[in-house]
């Protein structure tokens, strides 16, 4: 890893019905005559107008009580959570996943890759055997990535992405500047190489989208940029910025081909269709939704839009319009610490399709899986 690479969520239905009128007024005019019955019933409804009255009374206090301690409870989490109220828990316009299991057999974990049926689970480790571990949907191991020998240099693979036309798995590598091409069972079949590939390349995030075609951020020139590789290997489309981009990591197909982009380093994600013109951003700051040092990104079968913002400690979720029109912020989910559900600089982000969104959580060193 380079220097740069380290920087980095009652109702009351309340009834106020008079009670039923009594027989009182009746009962005292059969016993002493009209007159009679008619200073009873007047006494009788003179009597219980005020116990009417105090009944009304405590169950407005009573609800006064209940909302005035429903304030104090919002209060409390916004001095606690400091975070908008829009991310009170079912107050937000979107429901986030909940935390279900975490997998520990990882050694600062950065990115993570899973079959659609979530049946295989890959995810990249910078420390210890720095290779890529592989899990079953249970997380139990099931076996590891061995990459190539390469004289005179060892290896630190980072980002990860499933060819969904073959189900090879496609790792890139930090130290060799190398894309290897692995087996869905982890077996070593060849390193990516194309006469298009620019000289010296150092390839990053990589992503295919639904036909084949390959997505490659490249930080090796001054001017870092996406690549983007035919199913023959032919590089088609070179992506640039007109602020240009520094350190962009992770990168992300939707289902109509727009691309997103975590341009790390300025703290921003960019949307670009396929001609490579930018759609949308988010950009850093502190508002809502607003980015610190957004790392990995994906989208899921659903259209909603993942971005792992790894100073925050968080994962930010959006939903891009079918036109483009707006990039909208629909929640957030995760937290600082290292319990259940917590984070310590989270890195990479992948989706099933039955609703589970893994998280790396590299300095707990950990594989986080929440669910819908």
């Amino acid at each position: 890893m380079t220097a740069t690479q380290d920087s980095l969520e009652t109702s009351l239905d309340t009834l106020l019905d008079a009670p039923a009128p009594t027989d009182g007024g009746a009962g005292g005019g059969e016993g002493g005559g009209d007159g009679g019955g008619e200073r009873g019933g007047s006494h009788s409804a003179d009597a219980g107008a005020p116990a009417d009255d105090r009944r009304r009374m405590k169950i407005i206090i009573a609800i006064l009580a209940v909302l005035l301690l429903l304030i104090a409870a919002i209060f409390a989490w916004y001095l606690i959570n400091r975070k908008p109220l829009t991310q009170l828990p079912g107050v937000g316009q979107e429901v986030m996943p909940h935390y279900s299991m975490s997998i520990y057999q990882v050694s600062a974990p950065i990115d993570v890759a899973v079959t659609p049926d979530g049946s295989r689970i890959y995810v990249t480790q910078t420390d210890g055997p720095r290779v890529v571990a592989m899990f079953d949907a249970q997380g139990n191991s099931v076996g590891t990535f061995t990459p190539p020998r390469v004289k005179g240099k060892g290896h630190i693979p980072v980002y990860l992405a499933i060819n969904p036309q073959t189900g090879q798995v496609w790792v890139t590598d930090r130290l060799t500047q190398a894309i290897y091409v692995y087996s869905a069972n982890g077996a070593y079949i060849r390193t990516f190489t194309s006469k298009t590939i620019p000289a010296g390349w150092q390839p990053m995030g990589v992503a295919f989208d639904k036909v084949g075609n390959l997505y490659v951020t490249d930080v090796s020139t001054a001017e870092h940029r996406l690549l983007v590789f035919d199913p023959t290997g032919k590089l088609t489309r070179t992506i640039t910025a007109k602020d240009p981009m520094s350190f962009p990591n992770g990168v992300a197909v939707d289902a109509q081909g727009r691309i997103a982009v975590a341009d790390s380093n300025r703290g921003r994600m960019l949307v670009f269709n396929q001609d490579g013109k930018l759609l949308q951003s988010v950009n850093r700051g502190v508002g809502n939704g607003n980015l610190g040092l957004p790392r990995g990104v994906t989208f899921d079968s659903d259209g909603r839009l993942y971005v792992v913002d790894t100073t925050n400690q968080a994962i930010n979720v959006y939903r891009l319009k079918d036109d483009a029109s707006s990039v909208d912020f629909v929640g957030t989910f995760g937290d600082q610490g290292i319990g259940d559900g917590m984070f310590q600089y989270p890195n990479g982000i992948a989706t099933d399709d039955h609703g589970r969104v893994y998280v790396t959580d590299r300095a707990n060193d950990r594989l986080q899986v929440w669910s819908f």
